[in-house]
């Protein structure tokens, strides 16, 4: 989809070049009828001169005062020209030289306009009035040649283009600049999501133009709903897992107490059942406890959650001696969800305690993308089985605790983030070795 920037930008040329076009052609029409208005006044003005030089001798013969009529008459092509016409007479001025002048029927006080090609094909603009004198009807048609005019306007034209054209770079210069600005306030939102995505932030900033509040306020209204949702999400997990395990006790007690007089598959059927009902049960609050508190949008810290995490497996695992090696970078950075790391390496390293019998190794790695590597010293995995160890349900062995959901979650966690993981045995330790790489660009929150 095209940038708001690149459509605002667009409609704003786009309107610029039809008002700049509007202006020009309507400026160039004014002008072109200013200046033939002001033409034809003073082609007016030089008809009224030059009927008052004429005169009437007791023949109704017409006589031309010569020393009263502009000298430009007299000029040969000058441009400016006259025709007299009365009684079947007519008076050219010298500046036709041996041209005509095209005149039209004109009665007394009437002017008709005209325009028509004269000497050197000139332009000419015609103005025939219509005067009475001495009781004697007359036409005098006086015409200017509209060429010089019309190449001061072509200059004017010209000059008025490079201006507008001038002008309209600098509007779009400067509105380029003003949308840039103007945007700042998107860009400052992205980042803030960015910084919200990675825990430097909890809500987005309201301090908005009024356009984008409604916006704003409604992400952060969404933001609200969704901590509240995985806190009663997370907490319902709990607390349904609290709440069976107390009919699976009494059942299993159940069960037990009536041994005998239970036919034996049924008997071992229900204590498989509650057994695996448990097993499940005590996964689901290994999973709450790794988890711990919400802390929404919070970035997963080496140095501090990584510590706790480890403490808490150690209590759930107190039975076994287990020792954990840790080779981390220093000043290594997480841009991972806290809760998504916290769960991520929850299931891996339980599934390590799990199988491990003294040590584990955790292995961190930071550059293009984050590494991660946990082995362990235990029994490990044969080649053919570990392509199906990150589907749901599957493990190695149906004497020990857990469903194999844990790698399941995980294959789908590192799947989500757009990483790999893969399983092999470990070189070193001689046990299971998982490998993960999470591309540090792909950020955001799983659940």
């Amino acid at each position: 989809m095209q940038s708001l920037q690149t459509k605002l930008g667009s409609g704003l040329i786009i309107s610029l070049i039809a008002v700049f076009t509007s202006l020009w052609f309507l400026i160039s029409f004014n002008i072109h009828y200013l200046a033939e208005e002001y033409i034809a006044s003073r082609l007016r003005h030089d008809a009224e001169m030059l009927l008052g030089s004429l005169r009437f001798d007791k023949n109704a013969q017409i006589s031309l005062d010569e020393i009263a009529v502009n000298p430009v008459y007299n000029q040969p092509f000058s441009g400016h020209y006259y025709l007299i016409t009365a009684n079947q007479q007519t008076i050219n001025s010298r500046s036709l030289w041996d041209q005509q002048l095209r005149n039209m029927p004109a009665t007394s006080g009437e002017q008709i306009r005209d325009h028509q090609t004269g000497p050197n094909q000139q332009a000419l603009l015609i103005i025939n009035n219509g005067f009475v004198k001495q009781g004697h009807e007359l036409i005098i048609t006086v015409a200017e040649d509209l060429n010089p005019v019309k190449q001061n306007i072509k200059q004017f034209q010209t000059r008025f283009t490079i201006t507008a054209i001038t002008m309209l770079l600098l509007l779009v210069i400067l509105q380029a600049f003003i949308l840039r600005h103007s945007l700042k306030t998107i860009a400052r939102i992205r980042s803030e999501l960015r910084a919200l995505q990675q825990g430097e932030t909890r809500q987005l900033n309201t301090d908005v133009p009024i356009e984008l509040r409604p916006l704003v306020n409604e992400v952060n209204h969404l933001l609200g709903i969704m901590a509240q949702r995985l806190h009663r999400s997370r907490h319902a997990l709990s607390d349904l897992a609290h709440t069976i395990k107390k009919p699976l006790t009494i059942m299993q007690q159940l069960t037990d107490k009536y041994q005998e007089t239970l036919p034996d598959d049924l008997h071992m059927g229900m204590s498989r059942q509650t057994t695996e009902i448990n097993q499940l049960t005590d996964r689901i609050l290994k999973r709450a406890r790794l988890a711990g508190q919400d802390h929404r949008g919070a970035r997963f810290s080496f140095s501090e959650d990584l510590p706790a995490l480890i403490k808490t497996l150690n209590l759930m695992y107190h039975d076994k001696a287990i020792t954990t090696q840790f080779n981390i970078p220093d000043e290594i950075t997480c841009t991972i969800d806290r809760e998504d790391m916290l769960e991520l390496l929850g299931n891996i390293l339980d599934n390590a305690y799990k199988w491990a019998k003294q040590q584990i190794k955790l292995t961190i790695t930071s550059n293009t993308e984050l590494g991660l590597c946990i082995e362990d010293d235990g029994p490990g995995a044969e080649l053919e089985q570990l392509s199906q160890l990150d589907k749901r349900g599957v493990r190695l062995d149906e004497a020990t605790h857990g469903y194999g959901f844990g790698l399941a979650i995980a294959s789908d966690m590192v799947q989500e983030y757009q990483g790999k993981i893969s399983f092999s045995r470990s070189n070193d330790l001689g046990g299971f070795r998982v490998d993960i790489h999470l591309p540090v660009n792909q950020l955001h929150t799983v659940e």
